[in-house]
């Protein structure tokens, strides 16, 4: 049996044991109801990317449009719809960059040029008509950032000499897209 003093005793050791866990909850609530800060920081790589719904041009010269009455003779492309080639461009770079067009000579199966690539013509945006050549060639420029995705509508055509016998013509357009050095 325990002695008074004992109790004593063993009752401060509990209130001194109930007093220190009181305190660690007490710090522990303030902990969590603290606020903590943190510096959040996002990284958006800067990017140029461009969205084509095809690459192949088709050309139809049957018999009710071909042959004209004179050459040269111009066709506009039959697909995609309407000539038209819509490509959207996103850009959050700064800095200049290019859009640009190759178009090159229509071989057929055995590697024998039927129709050269001069004799493709582009427009961009309802611009001038331009030639071909078989190269890369900037067909757009912009400095900076898009606003969001940004259109731009390349029209193309034919140009026959006479030489050409009627029929479809398919021609793969590349597309790209580059960033001016230095930026």
């Amino acid at each position: 049996m325990m002695t008074s003093q004992e109790r004593r005793v063993s009752r401060v050791g509990r209130v001194r044991a109930v007093g220190a866990a009181l305190v660690v909850l007490f710090s522990l609530a303030q902990t969590a109801t603290a606020q903590a800060t943190w510096l959040v920081e996002s990284l958006i790589p800067e990017v140029i990317s461009i969205r084509v719904p095809t690459t192949t041009i088709a050309f139809s010269l049957n018999g009710a449009v071909y042959p004209p009455a004179e050459f040269p003779a111009r066709y506009p492309a039959t697909e995609p719809q309407g000539g038209v080639l819509p490509v959207h461009v996103f850009s959050n770079a700064d800095g200049l960059w290019h859009l640009m067009l190759e178009v090159p000579d229509l071989l057929s199966e055995s590697g024998v040029e039927i129709v050269p690539a001069n004799q493709v013509l582009y427009r961009v945006n309802g611009g001038i008509w331009l030639r071909a050549d078989g190269n890369s060639q900037i067909i757009y420029s912009q400095a900076g950032q898009t606003a969001g995705w940004h259109e731009i509508r390349i029209e193309f055509a034919l140009e026959l000499t006479g030489s050409e016998r009627s029929g479809s013509y398919l021609i793969n357009a590349i597309v790209s897209a580059s960033r001016e050095a230095g930026f």
